[in-house]
């Protein structure tokens, strides 16, 4: 699983399980899509397989606003850095920051460096005070799930409120916190 697979799923899970009434705001990193002639995720695929119509004027561009398909909340998707990767305004007031990361079809045994990477982010991309959810998301394994277990019951974990997004290959969540 890509890491914008990852990402879209997240998102799709917020909408489809109402879990958000507003708009989620996902940054893809460009090459994560396509490099030079290798396209390493077929984004239109990926939307088309799940139902996002693109909203917007810029037919061209996989960057846009989409909507889901029998779904009020909106996907705008966007390739700035430094932002996090999914930014989503919950329920309850806060702000779920999410940093995501690929998995599962990748090399064996790279969820720790993938997961602390993800971690290290979150921890200096911006501030994080009691508005703010910070969050790691990545494919679901046997290791990631041990890995997440054990990191959540951290003293420092806890302080911070660091909790974790399993994707699941059927685009469910497994939340470890």
């Amino acid at each position: 699983m890509t890491e914008p697979e990852v990402s879209l799923y997240v998102a799709l899970y917020f909408i489809k399980n109402g879990l958000t009434e507003e708009d989620i705001a996902v940054s893809i990193d460009g090459a994560h899509v396509k490099t030079n002639d290798t396209v390493h995720f077929d984004i239109n695929r990926f939307f088309k397989e799940h139902g996002l119509i693109k909203t917007d004027e810029e037919t061209e561009k996989w960057q846009g606003v989409y909507k889901v398909d029998g779904y009020k909340g909106r996907i705008h998707i966007s390739s700035v850095p430094g932002t996090g990767d999914i930014r989503i305004q919950s329920k309850n007031g806060q702000t779920i920051i999410v940093e995501s990361k690929k998995g599962k079809n990748n090399k064996k045994g790279m969820e720790y460096p993938l997961m602390r990477e993800a971690i290290g982010q979150l921890m200096t991309g911006g501030i994080i005070d009691d508005t703010i959810e910070p969050v790691v998301a990545v494919p679901y394994t046997e290791k990631s799930f041990a890995l997440a277990s054990k990191w959540v019951s951290l003293p420092q974990m806890k302080r911070v409120g660091i909790k974790f997004f399993l994707v699941e290959e059927d685009g469910s969540l497994c939340v470890v916190e």
